[in-house]
């Protein structure tokens, strides 16, 4: 299947600080979705509570159903939270444009409770930490450039849709959800289970922010196993890509390569290159 049949977004635009700003407030804005998840939802052992799923028709990024089968969601293209019914429909938009953290979270709370929603344990508090911003000091969340707001949600665009047909290729993958520790879309293949049950090999695959290790987007493939296993230390080359063994049990596949190619169909076709030989190259070496 093409990338056209795919509708896979061409990235046109090289990443920038602009863009750089534009994701950290974006992760920034879903900690709104994480700490309804986290109050307001019956906790999980694997913490999937605070999770999102990106709904690409209405380039949402929607959190787990409340009581009331309501989710809250983020528009990325323009900072709108709302609440979404299951057909993705949006109301009680809050616009974050212009607005403090603090300011959001206050509005966010009397929206949920005008819906019957009991924000009574709601708080400002997670279990995790992520990358400082100007907003931590008050700031305002800002909304302009919106070319640059636009082609951000590609990202995520692009991403659901190659990691959920490499999980639907894979009957043991799990769901491809957004993770707000991270700001990553993400999946996990499981490979194997020890003679307890529990899971002993899996391979992630994903795409990520910048991060320490990287300092622009990108694809990634991970690899872990319970026990030591020869052959890991040095992969098989990949098709594209690189492997950063042993720094990290992983490959990754960065925009600025996929940028270079200029059309839809080169930059699926990489990035699914990417994946389909990394995960063969893993699967040959995990499944030993």
């Amino acid at each position: 299947m093409n990338a056209q049949n795919k509708n896979w977004k061409p990235l046109t635009l090289s990443f920038n600080q602009k863009l750089n700003d534009i994701l950290q407030q974006q992760h920034h804005a879903t900690q709104f979705i994480a700490l309804t998840g986290r109050h307001l939802i019956l906790q999980q052992a694997d913490d999937s509570n605070t999770n999102m799923q990106y709904l690409p028709d209405q380039e949402l990024l929607a959190g787990n159903e409340l009581s009331n089968g309501l989710r809250v969601a983020l528009q990325l293209t323009d900072l709108k939270l709302c609440l979404a019914d299951q057909e993705g429909n949006c109301n009680n938009e809050i616009s974050l444009n212009g607005k403090s953290k603090q300011m959001v979270l206050e509005e966010l709370k009397k929206t949920l409770a005008s819906v019957g929603i009991d924000v009574s344990k709601f708080k400002d508090e997670l279990y995790y930490e992520i990358p400082t911003h100007k907003l931590n000091k008050g700031a305002d969340f800002s909304v302009n450039d919106k070319k640059f707001f636009l082609e951000s949600t590609f990202y995520r665009h692009n991403a659901e849709i190659v990691l959920n047909e490499i999980a639907h290729a894979n009957d043991l993958a799990e769901p491809v959800r957004v993770w707000p520790h991270h700001f990553d879309t993400g999946t996990l293949i499981l490979v194997a289970h020890n003679k307890k049950g529990e899971l002993s090999k899996s391979i992630g695959l994903g795409w990520a922010i910048p991060d320490g290790m990287v300092d622009e987007p990108y694809y990634y493939l991970s690899f872990w196993s319970e026990n030591p296993i020869e052959g890991l230390k040095k992969p098989e080359p990949l098709d594209t890509g690189e492997w950063m063994t042993p720094r990290w049990n992983g490959a990754i596949l960065k925009h600025s390569d996929i940028y270079k190619e200029k059309s839809a169909e080169k930059q699926y076709k990489l990035v699914k290159s990417f994946f389909t030989s990394g995960i063969n190259i893993l699967k040959g070496t995990l499944v030993r």
